[in-house]
């Protein structure tokens, strides 16, 4: 309420010396020059009074141009002036607010009063205020009009804050544009793969024993990946900045899923030969997700959703693509065959079994996968 206080003060007692601005018949008592204007203005929002906030400036007067133009408000505009004898009335309408007021000239001094109604946040708003002039001499040399001494120094600051706030607007404006439309580019690439027909419903993602005799072997090539990872995310209409990260992971048919993707533990996990497909609900989010698998390389998104309601509806998205760069650090504890079928060091319960199983089905090309011809 203050902050709201002091920026008004000084922009309305401008306003309020263009209004006298027209009154030039000869009969007006004002004697041009510098003079130091002062104003008490109080506040009143919402049945709360706010104290009462006072400013002195100065400013080199003329009957022509009262105040520069360029300093008042273009949002307001004065009707129904009257000038007499040496009192100037006038009524002030602007976009969002209305007022009235009236300055009595003696020559080298002049008291008015105003008075206007206005909306802050929604909240009407009433602002008195006192005013009184005084003569003080002759203008600066050289200077007709305008603001003098302190006064145009911080008239100058202000522009120069004023031109400093567009500026970084503008630069936070385009950077949201940006943010924007990588993010809309990302979301409308972060397609989730369609789940495989005759996939495997299974808990989590590692090779089971069910899903591994119905849909095959998993289209992947187990050894280290470089993937690249994107994340972004829309709520309601702000988008966040895309995040871009490059990592390496060893993947096998036990341990499918990059972690970049924060899949976790989904409710639904579908398994098939070429992709693996989840979904997750909890909390009120929706959780999507799927890799589609290509031997050496793998394309796969999850896109996140929730809405709590008021137009806040949040999307949160995360694409990775990756391939194959060799065995490098994965090949320690685990054993890869040449044909690339990979086997954790970490087997689960049963596995050992199944392998026996494998073997026992079919031992000459059990025997040529495990040696690798």
């Amino acid at each position: 309420m203050k902050n709201v206080v002091r920026q008004s003060v000084v922009p309305f007692v401008l306003i309020l010396l263009c209004a006298a601005g027209p009154a030039r018949p000869a009969g007006v008592d004002m004697k041009e020059g510098n003079w130091e204007i002062s104003s008490e203005t109080s506040m009143v929002m919402k049945g709360m009074s706010m104290p009462s906030q006072f400013d002195k400036s100065t400013y080199c007067l003329t009957r022509e141009d009262l105040v520069p133009k360029s300093e008042k408000d273009k949002e307001c505009r004065i009707v129904n002036q009257k000038v007499t004898g040496n009192k100037v009335s006038w009524r002030m309408e602007c976009k969002k607010a209305e007022g009235e007021g009236e300055i009595t000239y003696r020559g080298s001094t002049y008291k008015g009063n105003f008075r206007m109604k206005m909306a802050e946040d929604g909240q009407p708003m009433t602002m008195d205020m006192k005013m009184s002039g005084r003569y003080l001499g002759p203008c600066p040399k050289g200077q007709k009009s305008g603001p003098t001494g302190e006064t145009a120094k911080r008239v100058a600051e202000g522009k120069q804050a004023a031109a400093q706030a567009k500026r970084q607007q503008a630069e936070m404006q385009a950077s949201q544009a940006a943010n924007a439309k990588k993010g809309e580019a990302l979301i409308k690439r972060s397609v989730v793969p369609a789940e495989e027909s005759g996939a495997c419903a299974q808990e989590g993602f590692g090779r089971t024993p069910e899903c591994e005799g119905k849909a095959g072997d998993l289209n992947l090539k187990p050894g280290e990946f470089e993937v690249t990872v994107e994340k972004g995310s829309r709520i309601g209409t702000t988008y966040t900045p895309v995040e871009v990260e490059r990592k390496s992971v060893c993947l096998t048919e036990d341990d499918p899923v990059p972690k970049a993707l924060d899949a976790g533990r989904p409710t639904h996990v579908k398994r098939g030969k070429e992709r693996i497909t989840w979904t997750d609900a909890a909390g009120g989010r929706t959780t999507k997700g799927g890799i589609l698998y290509r031997g050496d390389s793998l394309e796969g998104a999850v896109t996140s959703t929730m809405d709590p309601g008021a137009g806040r509806q949040s999307l949160s998205v995360t694409k990775v693509t990756g391939r194959r760069i060799g065995d490098g650090n994965c090949v320690g504890g685990r054993d890869y065959s040449a044909k690339g079928r990979g086997y954790s060091a970490k087997k689960k319960e049963g596995a050992s079994a199944v392998g026996e199983n494998k073997i026992l089905k079919d031992p000459v090309k059990s025997i040529r996968n495990l040696f690798g011809f």
